[in-house]
């Protein structure tokens, strides 16, 4: 079994412990102490809950690992009976370092700019293009910066432009209604989406758990 197998299997067993102990939410704030590890969902990111703690991570040659930023392609994770397994980057959403939560996205693993219940992320993203120019044709490379958006309820990711906008601002039917009363050309501007961006998450406010 995997291990976002079995986080799957085990998360709903969580969430009905979780929700049976009194517990305190807090709105976040920046330098809020998130707890460091890999998160297998953003469920694990929501409830301060690593599926795997970093104090279960560990190099290749067995080593603990303070860092994931620097380990991030050579990890490994110490069950409680058993020998170390190979972690599969492909099944982990996302991590948190020094409270400073990453993001699987494009290329890698990136930083999330902006944190709240639509938070903002900025990620490199590589597309391999057919160039009949090239000699003996082949393709070339190219790199692009792209942005989206992270629904912290749902996990979902959107395009951060007027669509993904729209399609996020639907939990709130008044912000809704005045995005989309703008001009269209105001609202594929960058000044309107951050403002609307901002003004969702200030009036539903992210919150985590206070252990």
């Amino acid at each position: 079994m995997t291990l976002r197998h079995a986080w799957i299997l085990l998360w709903p067993f969580a969430l009905r412990a979780m929700a049976q102990i009194d517990t305190t939410w807090v709105i976040y704030q920046a330098g809020m102490d998130l707890r460091d590890g890999l998160y297998a969902d953003v469920g694990a990111l929501r409830y301060n809950t690593p599926t795997v703690p970093i104090d279960r991570l560990r190099d290749d040659q067995g080593a603990r690992v303070t860092d994931i930023r620097t380990r991030i392609g050579n990890l490994h994770w110490q069950p409680d009976t058993g020998d170390r397994q190979a972690i599969d980057l492909d099944r982990i959403w996302g991590f948190c370092q020094n409270d400073v939560v990453y993001v699987r996205a494009g290329d890698g693993f990136y930083r999330i700019g902006l944190m709240g219940s639509l938070s903002h992320l900025v990620y490199q993203q590589s597309y391999r293009d057919w160039d009949p120019f090239m000699y003996g044709y082949g393709t070339v490379t190219r790199t692009v910066m792209e942005q989206q958006l992270i629904d912290m309820a749902t996990g979902a990711m959107l395009p951060f432009n007027a669509s993904g906008l729209e399609r996020a601002l639907r939990n709130d039917p008044v912000l809704h209604e005045e995005f989309m009363a703008l001009p269209a050309k105001q609202r594929n501007g960058a000044e309107a989406q951050f403002r609307f961006l901002r003004l969702y998450n200030e009036l539903h406010p992210l919150r985590f758990p206070q252990w």
